[in-house]
């Protein structure tokens, strides 16, 4: 349509003022891994996944695809590995496929897995991984036929249309459809699985701007392509409305499929060998808002107008915890499983030790890689102890608390400005 096309995006002279100053002060992002470094022995062994295939053996789809499919929950183990598998088409735009020789012929095996297809919701989900798959291979082709010309360039689009883009980019769209299947609301359901890609995107804003990635949520609001120009108001703004429209997911809806899928995007973004979210954390933290506490929530249609741009609306989050970095509703899913070690390891690992990483404001890459791996750990043993559910409400609260509480992912999003362009004009992969 005529409201639909491709801008310039570059970064406010005061936001790449800025840039220069913590680059020449040796600040620098390293630009986005590869997401290819395996799961511990540890891991494995805790969770017997040892023979499993390469691909599926990936810090990035383990911590993605296989923890939020674990926190859903399958019809039985075959069946919920093999789910497990057709959901890592997700990592067809991530090169897999020419990593490893095996994922597509694996691939295709579970999507027409018949025992899986056979169980209540399996053969719609793997219809539309089906589609999905169509739309992602179609995207790759686009992207790598004009990477050289899409270099600081976003795309632009009203916001019906934008929903619709995101909830395929999501790469994941089989979850979605056998969540309707089972019963759950629709248009909840949808609505989940679209903000995903926002909930991926905040912490990629300043890398996807040079490296030909059309579709980042943040820069797609009308906020930023009615310019072209990214400045630290609008970027706040569209974080905010965002962050306002995610609440309600990760609160009072989260034990939706879709709001458990959302819950490991925090965990991921740290576990994946790829985002580095805690070095874009610390390196962005002094561009966080330090002001009260004041969760909110919105629908996407009060939060952004018809354009994609904000409105500003917003209205107090039902039910919101105090905000204490152990709020009091922590301290009571703590209380109602007898003080357990396991799920308090989880909190310390999510929220505890990054913001006092952040707030330090000294980079430590061992540290990093440190906490990355004891929260794997930490993952994988309340998993093996069958503390799923009480896992999944905590991670949507910690995923709550880094949007509008402690702010990690608002100082993760100014972080990916300090990127070092290592990937400029190329895709990411």
């Amino acid at each position: 349509g005529k409201d639909t096309y491709v801008v310039d995006v570059h970064l406010s002279p005061e936001l790449q003022e800025w840039r220069e100053e913590q680059h020449r002060a040796g600040r620098k992002l390293r630009n986005k891994g590869t997401g290819l470094a395996p799961i511990s022995d540890s891991v494995r062994d805790m969770l017997n996944v040892g023979d499993w295939p390469p691909s599926l053996l990936t810090c990035a789809a383990f911590y993605g695809s296989w923890f939020a499919d674990m926190l859903i929950g399958g019809y039985d183990p075959e069946t919920l590995y093999s789910n497990y598998y057709t959901d890592t088409y997700f990592f067809i735009e991530h090169g897999y496929s020419k990593v490893f020789p095996g994922f597509e012929r694996g691939l295709q095996d579970e999507l027409d897995n018949p025992r899986a297809r056979n169980t209540f919701g399996g053969d719609i989900r793997r219809k539309v991984a089906e589609l999905g798959m169509v739309y992602t291979r179609r995207k790759v082709e686009l992207e790598e036929r004009h990477v050289k010309n899409l270099m600081n360039k976003t795309a632009r689009l009203p916001r019906d249309e934008f929903l619709a883009v995101i909830l395929h980019e999501s790469s994941i769209i089989g979850m979605a459809s056998e969540s309707i299947a089972r019963g759950y609301d629709p248009t909840t359901v949808a609505f989940h699985f679209m903000l995903s890609s926002p909930g991926e995107d905040m912490v990629d804003v300043g890398s996807d701007i040079p490296n030909s990635e059309l579709f980042n949520s943040i820069l797609n609001a009308a906020d930023i392509t009615d310019s072209g120009v990214a400045t630290e108001e609008a970027l706040t703004n569209v974080f905010t409305a965002f962050a306002h429209c995610m609440a309600p997911m990760f609160t009072e809806q989260w034990d939706y499929p879709g709001s458990r899928m959302c819950a490991t995007l925090l965990t991921w973004h740290i576990q994946n060998d790829r985002h580095h979210y805690l070095r874009r954390a610390i390196l962005g933290y002094p561009k966080v808002r330090q002001r009260e506490v004041d969760q909110r929530e919105a629908c996407i249609e009060g939060a952004f107008d018809e354009r994609l741009h904000t409105t500003g609306f917003s209205r107090p989050l039902k039910n919101a915890c105090n905000g204490h970095l152990v709020c009091d509703q922590v301290q009571q899913a703590f209380d109602r499983n007898h003080g357990e070690p396991m799920l308090k390891e989880i909190w310390y690992c999510f929220i505890q030790a990054p913001l006092e990483y952040v707030k330090n404001g000294v980079i430590d890459e061992s540290y990093e890689e440190t906490l990355a791996e004891r929260s794997r750990i930490a993952m994988a043993r309340a998993a093996s102890y069958g503390l799923n559910d009480d896992m999944a409400w905590l991670l949507c609260h910690a995923n709550q608390h880094a949007l509008q509480v402690e702010r990690l992912t608002e100082a993760a999003m100014f972080g990916s400005l300090l990127d070092d362009g290592g990937l400029a004009g190329k895709l990411d992969r």
